[in-house]
């Protein structure tokens, strides 16, 4: 439908020009704006002495996309459901005519083609340059959030109500979900290309190479109980020339999600997890996510998207603990009458968090995979501490860990002599035992 209207009532003075969005020798595509409304003005035809325009009212939003490339200019046009002037102005700038139309009713002949898109690359004076730099950020950071899945990390100590430290945030969760995720990565890419990508040390260059591009990206963040969303950057991706890497790429964040960062981890996913993985990878990937799933103080939750329900990640059946990351045993070698023994110690969560446990060695392994190791005192503790003994000595020392605190109890003489340490510090209970045994020593004597 077409209606032919008096020009008196349409003045393009009134209307503000943004700018020339395409010029060649004159205006073809313009933005105008009055009243906080925007406005194309397209000239589509010459006839005689004056040019034929559409004037389309349309969204900023559509602006920001045509500009981009998101969206073609003949979709905007036939998409738009205002009322299309079509406006014949003379070479003076006169409006000689005006008809109304809809966009059904837009002669093809006044429609840009199908592939009418445009990537705008405004100057700094331009009034879209910082406009579609905010516009592209945040289209960008709204399609991550699309794809986004969720980590939760909260506290189960009321003590500092639902707040989480930043200590225990960055050493506990932010460090071993990293450690965790980086090892996975790299173990996943060469178990994908080892076959068809055999010089390891180019395979390994490539890796090296693209692993900027691999991380999540985090979307969101919510305090207190920490929240973070991560999503798999799919677009910065284009940089990887291999079509295969790419694709590898692309998947790799969302199979660590299913395999590594699952509710149970129930038979399937178990199987899947030791066909695919070494020992070596498999430790190096799950132990720093068994550090945060198996302490007694935090919990860990997932949900798939920011609409979802979170689950808690607990790993009830223990024994798949041991399976997919085996404990390793160790041997330390202690002095009894001179003669070389070996006792065979159970590698425990029970580690100085200082690093400052120098005289037994603990595996750095995960948090109740065990709750019990055992040492031997012997001379050579006691003289570490100055207190020396002109006899040899052997005492057992049973360390046990119960939630947040480690047990050490040593038997010597029928006598009970312990300690617990709630710091993590191993070496300040092995002093505080070694002192009330010497003197209880003393004192017998």
């Amino acid at each position: 439908m077409k209606t032919n209207i008096t020009n008196n009532i349409f003045d393009l003075s009134k209307f503000k020009k943004i700018e020339d969005i395409i010029f060649l020798d004159e205006p073809i595509l313009t933005h105008l704006k009055r009243n906080d409304k925007h406005f194309f003005q397209y000239l589509v035809d010459t006839i005689d002495e004056s040019d034929i325009y559409l004037f389309l009212e349309v969204d900023e939003e559509e602006i920001f996309q045509y500009l981009t490339a998101q969206k073609s200019l003949r979709s905007i046009i036939i998409g738009n459901d205002n009322i299309i002037y079509l406006v014949e102005q003379d070479f003076n700038g006169e409006i000689k005519n005006i008809t109304l139309t809809q966009s059904n009713h837009v002669s093809d002949n006044y429609l840009p083609n199908d592939d009418s898109f445009l990537e705008y690359i405004p100057t700094e004076a331009s009034y879209y340059y910082s406009l579609i730099n905010e516009y592209k950020s945040n289209t960008y950071l709204n399609s991550l959030r699309e794809k986004a899945f969720y980590v939760k990390f909260a506290p189960l100590n009321d003590k500092y109500s639902d707040t989480i430290g930043l200590n225990e945030l960055s050493n506990t969760l932010l460090s071993n979900l990293s450690s965790s995720f980086k090892n996975f990565l790299k173990a996943d890419f060469f178990n994908t290309f080892k076959y068809t990508k055999t010089n390891k040390t180019k395979l390994n260059s490539i890796f090296n190479k693209i692993l900027p591009d691999l991380d999540f990206r985090m979307v969101d963040l919510k305090y207190g109980s920490f929240e973070v969303g991560l999503a798999v950057d799919k677009i910065m991706k284009a940089s990887i020339n291999d079509p295969s890497i790419k694709d590898w790429a692309i998947n790799v964040g969302d199979k660590y999600k299913e395999l590594v960062l699952d509710e149970d981890y129930d038979s399937e996913v178990v199987d899947t997890i030791l066909t695919n993985y070494s020992e070596e990878d498999r430790k190096k990937i799950f132990n720093p996510i068994f550090k945060i799933t198996e302490n007694p103080n935090f919990s860990l939750q997932i949900k798939e998207s920011k609409n979802s329900n979170y689950s808690t990640i607990k790993i009830k059946d223990k024994s798949v603990i041991n399976k997919i990351a085996p404990i390793e045993y160790e041997t330390i070698q202690t002095l009894s009458n001179n003669n070389k023994d070996y006792q065979i110690i159970q590698v425990t969560t029970v580690i100085d968090k200082n690093n400052s446990s120098k005289t037994f060695k603990l595996e750095d392994s995960l948090f109740s995979s065990t709750d019990h190791s055992a040492y031997v005192l012997t001379n050579k503790d006691f003289e570490k501490y100055k207190y020396n003994l002109d006899f040899n000595i052997s005492i057992p020392l049973d360390i046990t860990t119960d939630k947040d605190k480690i047990i050490l109890l040593a038997k010597y003489d029928g006598i009970d002599f312990n300690d617990i340490n709630y710091s993590g510090k191993i070496e300040d209970s092995i002093i505080k035992i070694t002192q009330k045994i010497y003197e209880y020593i003393l004192n017998k004597e």
